[in-house]
């Protein structure tokens, strides 16, 4: 099964991925631990400086690089039977279709969670974040950052919605 963990920037996505890849013995993809794991070390000093198309060029290319990777082993995780969580690839409708296709295309069962929270609640959280470190921090996002993912996600569909799980981590 493919559970496809989707929502705005600090909602809680990467917290919720954690819990339901316990929860369902999953293992679980976060791009952004990906991106910062491989890239981040090797990243021009002062990019966070610099304006956010320069950020977004550099980053938007090695995302993609960790989504093919990604799916590479999901892809063997699935025919294996082992389910697995990703945490990323979501912000819009066309990479949430990509990942409907993909189940559908390996005959595996598709999951969307929607994770919502209210946007001054995020802003906060994620500043928080970056001071703090904890567990699901993996990059410091910038407030330049912030509001360029937020000027990206589109929110699913009602339609998307029928057999989504919706969590609010304002409740």
């Amino acid at each position: 099964m493919i559970h496809l963990i989707c929502g705005p920037i600090g909602a809680g996505k990467t917290t919720i991925a954690h819990k339901i890849s316990k929860q369902h013995k999953a293992i679980r993809f976060s791009e952004d631990e990906w991106l910062d794991k491989l890239f981040v070390p090797d990243a021009p000093n002062g990019l966070l400086d610099e304006p956010m198309h320069i950020i977004g060029a550099w980053a938007g290319e090695r995302y993609q690089r960790c989504r093919n990777q990604i799916w590479d082993m999901c892809a063997e995780l699935l025919e294996l039977d082992i389910d697995i969580v990703l945490d990323g690839a979501s912000a819009n409708k066309e990479q949430r279709d990509f990942i409907r296709k993909k189940a559908s295309d390996t005959n595996v069962k598709f999951q969307l969670y929607y994770v919502t929270l209210d946007a001054t609640v995020r802003k906060e959280r994620v500043f928080q974040r970056n001071e703090a470190q904890g567990k699901t921090y993996s990059l410091e996002v910038t407030p330049d950052m912030f509001t360029h993912a937020e000027s990206f996600f589109v929110p699913p569909s009602k339609e998307e919605l029928i057999d989504a799980i919706i969590i609010d981590n304002s409740i």
